[in-house]
């Protein structure tokens, strides 16, 4: 079924079914169902209007607008947009290049399979951006970004936010913005902290790149397994190369000086 929109009711809504109301039950009132695409139409345009929706499409190119209320949106295979709207949301727009915006509200954006662009807009979000090379952007708040597989790049926004993205070789670019942001990279990613008090949290074995490391406010933290590593640096032309025993941990950018006596080591 390519699309089934669900029915509003006094609370939240709830799929239509076959079976008609008993008349003395007079606590929920249903009302037609807003629509059901037949299976074989492809692309689908879905606003689910103000209560708590559950909204679900199958392939095709779909737009589905929450708009008020606390919704879900999942559509399937297919280059989809998905607007939370207003309220606290769950947006998951499975494979295919997707564009997601949770707007205001507490959401949760997960971008499937694809290269998708995921923005939180207002409130405390979670961005997960699966599979391919993704855009995420937290925008207000404190937010929470997980690149994936893929070449990622990742953007905090203005709030004290989290940016992760370990599981993988391909760079990635973590940019925290404005606030005191914890950006976790893997190897070869670009890490730059922004405005703030941040927190570079590495692995011994990272070898990635830090743009804007500031001493003055800035924190390093190492996670390492097994044996405390002793930590040096060695100034190149770059920046400053911050080892971990025999492994290069990151290499810090214009940075001249580096006091590995600040570095908390943290066991794994």
């Amino acid at each position: 079924m390519a699309a089934v929109a669900m029915a509003d009711t006094d609370e939240d809504d709830v799929p239509a079914n076959d079976d008609a109301p008993e008349d003395d039950d007079p606590s929920v009132d249903i009302k037609p169902v807003d629509e059901v695409m037949d299976p074989s139409d492809e692309d689908t345009v879905i606003f689910s209007g103000d209560l708590d929706d559950i909204v679900l499409t199958g392939g095709g190119d779909d737009y589905l607008d929450g708009e008020d209320g606390d919704d879900h949106l999942a559509s399937g295979a297919g280059d989809d947009t998905l607007q939370g709207g207003r309220g606290d949301d769950v947006l998951d727009a499975g494979d295919g290049n997707d564009e997601l915006n949770g707007h205001v509200g507490d959401d949760v954006l997960a971008g499937g399979a694809g290269d998708d662009a995921l923005n939180g807009g207002g409130g405390d979000d979670i961005l997960m951006g699966g599979a391919g090379d993704d855009a995420l952007l937290g925008s207000l708040g404190d937010d929470a970004l997980v690149g994936g597989s893929g070449a990622d790049t990742l953007h905090g926004g203005s709030g004290d936010d989290i940016l992760y993205d370990r599981d993988d070789t391909d760079m990635d670019y973590l940019n925290g913005g404005a606030g005191d942001d914890t950006l976790m990279g893997g190897a070869g990613d670009n890490l730059h902290g922004g405005t703030g008090a941040d927190t570079f949290a590495l692995l011994a074995d990272n070898d990635l790149i830090v743009e804007d490391f500031d001493a003055a406010e800035d924190v390093i933290e190492i996670t390492y397994e097994g044996t405390p590593p002793i930590l040096s640096t060695a100034e190149t032309d770059e920046g400053m190369v911050l080892m971990a025993d025999d492994a290069v941990v990151a290499t810090f950018l214009d940075l001249s000086d580096l006091d590995t006596a600040q570095i908390t080591l943290v066991a794994a």
